[in-house]
């Protein structure tokens, strides 16, 4: 049938008592199994059965038993006929129980709105729980339908109050930026902007996130204004807020409208920080792996062109074989001159190893193109590590975005040249100067720290290519880079 018991609550709740059986046993035969389930299905859910769908097929064959009457009895009693009724009037006198008055209506009410709302339960469970409530008060209330609207305007009120509660603690500059964003929402901190998807690892994709998280952080929001609904509610606000439009939007009252783009900007934070560090994470890989696919292109490339080598090689390894015992200036050096071998040296060891060039040329990606999005990065997140191997990455990146950081207005001003324009602006030869030391070990950390993500937590790397420049500890704090 519908609902499943265990056998504990099967005989705990299902049990007739001596009082129950002498009440179950002045009723006719045929009626006496109907009006038994009525009773323990009322003393068990606080409500009458309206079918023998809802009573448990395990509860059925237990009081049946306890009765000494056949399951079969069942199927010809008619729960919402006359008889049935009757009985249910007989069942609440035999019980104790009373009809509800407006006095019980009122603490039901309070309860639900003290107990209940702010969990955010569904109507379904909270309509449960209320029935219970009134089994545990001896009280019997209404129709289903009285109570499931008692419930309904209950939600109604807790909501209602509790984004009038948000919309109070706003300060006045950021409601006006709020209703500036609904009223242009395709500006690029406008409302539609702010909840589109991020979108392709790109940089004009990271720079336009971070652009709606600094908006966002320059709000101010409360982060105690969610404290009093639960998780439930804030989702629900937030689905609700996700699928309206901005026109949409503007139609609800002042109070209302600014609570709901309260609570959805303050989760939307959340998730534009998530959207972002995805984004970074697979920037850095889509650099990696096109670095590594250009640098073995060209290895390949450089291969075609020097195809006598292999040639060479086979020439070389065969005089080798043959006198194994003579010089190298008698059986090599006849084969491939002393010339062409240390123009072969000299080829490789400028070409260096896989890993050497893959780095130079990530390097070189992202100081030509990515570099742009460093400050807006720091300027928008927050970078930590309880790892002490990259505690050094964390604080460079944190002294760099500091205010009064010297270095930061190069930073920022850097962020947006290429690296030839920074050498033709002469640094190299003012290395010697603490200022374009302090430049250098900047232009390092930026160049060659990323960002990986492992276990949902934010790991800070650094390259171990980096040179160590020297600027006085009096300038850097990080004793790595002293």
């Amino acid at each position: 049938m519908g609902l499943r018991v265990s056998p504990e609550s099967l005989v705990g709740e299902w049990s007739l008592s001596f009082a129950d059986i002498d009440f179950v046993n002045a009723k006719p035969a045929g009626s006496r199994l109907g009006l038994a389930v009525q009773l323990k299905f009322f003393a068990a859910f606080g409500y009458f059965a309206t079918g023998a769908t809802e009573v448990p097929d395990e509860a059925v064959s237990y009081l049946a038993a306890q009765l000494d009457v056949g399951k079969a009895d069942l199927g010809g009693y008619h729960f919402l006929g006359r008889s049935g009724r009757r009985h249910c009037a007989e069942i609440l006198r035999h019980l104790g129980f009373r009809r509800m008055r407006r006095a019980d209506r009122a603490a039901l009410a309070d309860w639900i709105a003290t107990e209940l709302c702010p969990g955010g339960q569904s109507v379904a469970a909270m309509l449960e729980a209320v029935f219970l409530w009134c089994r545990d008060h001896k009280i019997f209330g209404p129709s289903d339908k009285e109570m499931e609207r008692l419930v309904r305007s209950e939600r109604q009120r807790f909501l209602e109050t509790f984004l009038g509660r948000v919309a109070e603690r706003l300060v006045p500059e950021t409601a006006v930026l709020m209703e500036a964003s609904l009223a242009d929402p395709e500006s690029p901190t406008g409302f539609h902007t702010i909840k589109g998807n991020a979108g392709a690892a790109t940089l004009e994709n990271m720079l336009s996130l971070a652009d709606r998280l600094a908006f966002i952080q320059n709000l101010t929001l409360l982060r105690d204004l969610l404290t009093g609904a639960g998780k439930p509610w804030i989702d629900q606000i937030v689905r609700r807020v996700g699928a309206e439009k901005a026109s949409e939007m503007r139609r609800h009252a002042p109070r209302r409208q600014l609570g709901l783009s309260a609570v959805f900007l303050m989760v939307r934070e959340a998730q534009i920080i998530a959207e972002m560090i995805d984004l970074l994470v697979e920037a850095i890989h889509k650099i990696g792996v096109r670095s590594k696919r250009k640098v073995v292109a060209g290895i390949a490339r450089d291969i075609e062109k020097v195809y006598g080598k292999e040639r060479l090689l086979v020439d070389i390894a065969g005089a080798a074989i043959e006198t194994p015992d003579g010089r190298v200036c008698d059986v090599i050096f006849p084969v491939a001159g002393k010339d062409k071998l240390g123009a072969i040296v000299k080829e490789h060891r400028a070409k260096g190893t896989l890993e050497r060039h893959i780095y130079q040329v990530m390097r070189g990606s992202y100081a030509g193109h990515y570099r742009r999005i460093l400050p807006k990065l720091l300027s928008v997140l927050e970078f930590r590590s309880n790892n002490a191997v990259h505690r050094p990455v964390v604080e460079a990146l944190d002294w760099i975005g500091r205010p009064s950081t010297p270095a930061v207005g190069w930073c920022r001003g850097m962020a947006y040249r290429s690296k030839a324009s920074f050498r033709r602006k002469g640094a190299a030869r003012s290395s010697a100067r603490t200022g374009a030391s302090t430049r250098s070990a900047m232009n390092s950390v930026c160049s060659a720290s990323c960002v990986t993500a492992s276990g949902g937590a934010i790991r800070m790397m650094i390259c171990p290519r980096i040179s160590r420049p020297s600027v006085r500890p009096t300038m850097v704090r990080n004793s790595w880079m002293s």
